[in-house]
């Protein structure tokens, strides 16, 4: 925590008044996308816009996922805001993994969890149209199965670490070459299946089924949908439907622009899903050495490793002689630890898109949908009450003051 702390003042140069050294840069003051400083002496937040429909906080687990997740809390809201889904009732994360094309299926490498982009999903889903979307849920199809974790935890994700995942995808391949000449997939029995990995029986069912279907399937993320996606969560009425959802994407790299354009997002009930480098430092040459600050200057080497999040809220802090500073809010996918260590997820402007302006592809994605249409009638009934995808505390006596006041109630 103490060097959290340093770390967020070094950041400010207007509050701290330190002249920053290389020094210091290397070894305390690294260009990262979350510093925060929340109100401190005579400093208020004089204004505050977040979105109503908040998506649920999720956790990647250290998979290269961050862009999937980043998708998905969108369609999340989407959801939310159509009614379909709530704090209990959220899209599966595999599910969108699964319906996403990252490969061809020629290649071996595991991308669908070790990397990817925000546009490749978009695309996959949509194709620049309107379209009408349905997804199993996270309760029957949970991200989870795939967490089986094996070795240590390095930073970078290794599926040899993963022993169901890399049986699932070693299989994948042999399928694929045993069904070239006809289809057909003659080993493909219990006892093959369980030369990778020792399945439960369910499993086995499953991965047989999508055996039969490979001739189909053109990537393994549509092999890892056909086998974790339950036969049952596969029934159109056990899906979330969310009509006419579009994605928009804009390339925005000024920063009055950016600002603008977020604010408008943000009155609107839309979150912004973003990436920006992760700076990370390196030794040139030393692979084995363990304190950065050991290493020599002109070996001091920094790479940016992508990362994608959303951007939730808007605020301005300013103090008692006008000073003022701007803060978002991101909504990231490292479980609910990164709000508890970062002021609840407000991070300076600054920093943030300096982060995300050194990416290589300043884009924006936000997502159109159409709400569900609430009428008076509605609230005449009795029932649980959802606000901005939260169960109410009230009736619909409740609910219907919540919707006047600009909250999108609905009846479930």
């Amino acid at each position: 925590m103490i060097k959290l702390f340093i770390f967020s003042i070094l950041s400010l140069t207007t509050f701290a008044k330190l002249e920053i050294t290389e020094e210091m840069k290397w070894n305390e003051y690294n260009h990262a996308a979350y510093q925060q400083l929340p109100p401190m002496g005579s400093e208020r937040v004089t204004s505050q816009l977040e979105v109503k429909s908040k998506p649920i906080i999720r956790d990647q687990d250290g998979f290269g996922s961050c862009y999937l997740f980043a998708t998905t809390s969108l369609l999340d809201q989407a959801c939310i805001k159509s009614g379909a889904c709530d704090e209990d009732k959220q899209i599966s994360v595999l599910d969108v993994l699964g319906k996403t094309q990252l490969q061809n299926g020629n290649s071996k490498e595991f991308l669908g969890l070790n990397g990817g982009n925000i546009p490749q999903v978009t695309r996959s889903l949509t194709n620049g149209k309107k379209v009408d979307l349905s997804f199993s849920t996270e309760e029957c199809a949970p991200y989870q199965q795939i967490e089986n974790y094996n070795g240590q935890a390095n930073g970078d994700f290794d599926i040899e670490e993963h022993p169901q995942l890399k049986a699932m995808n070693d299989i994948y391949y042999q399928v694929k070459k045993e069904t070239e000449s006809d289809g057909f997939c003659r080993p493909c029995n219990e006892e093959f299946f369980k030369k990778y990995y020792p399945f439960s029986t369910d499993m086995i069912e499953n991965l047989s089924r999508a055996a039969t279907k490979i001739a189909s399937i053109n990537a393994f993320e549509e092999f890892l949908n056909e086998v974790l996606i339950p036969k049952k969560c596969r029934d159109e009425k056990e899906k979330v439907k969310i009509p006419g959802v579009k994605f928009h994407q804009e390339h925005i790299s000024d920063k009055d622009k950016f600002r603008k354009k977020m604010i408008e997002l943000f009155e609107n009930d839309q979150s912004a899903a973003i990436s920006s480098c992760t700076w990370q430092r390196y030794c040139e040459g030393e692979d084995d050495i363990s304190d950065m600050s050991m290493c020599p200057q002109e070996k001091r080497k920094r790479s940016c490793g992508g990362h994608a999040y959303l951007l939730s809220g808007f605020r301005t802090i300013c103090d008692s002689n006008g000073e003022c500073r701007n803060q978002y809010k991101v909504h990231n996918s490292w479980g609910t630890h990164f709000n508890v260590f970062n002021d609840n997820g407000w991070v300076e402007e600054g920093p943030l898109f300096d982060a995300y302006k050194d990416f290589s592809n300043q884009l924006v994605t936000y997502v159109e949908s159409e709400p569900k249409k609430i009428v008076r009638s509605d609230f005449s009934r009795s029932g649980i009450y959802y606000c901005d995808g939260v169960r109410g505390a009230g009736d619909n006596v409740w609910a219907n003051k919540m919707q006047r006041a600009g909250h999108r109630c609905y009846l479930r």
